[in-house]
């Protein structure tokens, strides 16, 4: 169940996130197809049928059985995913023990390697980065159910890139 602050936060994010689509970008079936080196087919397969036009339609329980994504989509497939892991983390915190959310907490991060070419800050609009910003101050406050101490170093990281 989530609170109202819980509620304001996803409000922020969906909006933020709107319209966003995955477009050719590296889908969830086909992250782990590349997970696997290319040696799981039947991915690659599943891939053909991914979500690409819709992020609200990955907010589902399956989605923490896709703990590698962030490793291995590529900058398209990290902003469709992004506000859908955020919101699944919001939601789930709690009664989860999926290293997902966690996951999602570390994904966030300007020294992720997707962002060595094009910088976090640049990569997503102002309101996406505010909307990732809230969800990271989310994290700190909630730090007895998610990794608050990385959310923090995230947060501080983000910042600081945001001034300069």
């Amino acid at each position: 169940m989530t609170t109202a602050s819980e509620d304001e936060l996803i409000e922020i994010i969906e909006i933020a996130f709107a319209n966003v689509c995955l477009d050719d970008g590296t889908s969830l079936n086909m992250a782990i197809f590349k997970d696997s080196g290319g040696s799981a087919l039947h991915y690659a397969e599943l891939a053909k049928s991914d979500e690409r036009i819709d992020w609200h339609r990955v907010i589902t329980p399956a989605l923490a059985s896709f703990q590698g994504t962030f490793n291995f989509t590529d900058l398209k497939g990290f902003r469709f995913y992004v506000p859908a892991y955020m919101i699944w983390t919001i939601r789930n915190h709690r009664t989860s023990s999926s290293i997902v959310k966690d996951f999602t907490i570390y994904a966030i991060n300007p020294d992720h390697y997707l962002f060595r070419d094009v910088p976090l800050v640049k990569w997503f609009t102002p309101l996406q980065v505010a909307a990732m910003v809230a969800f990271l101050e989310y994290c700190v406050a909630n730090d007895d159910s998610l990794d608050g101490h990385v959310a923090r170093e995230n947060l501080s990281k983000i910042q600081s890139r945001c001034q300069t």
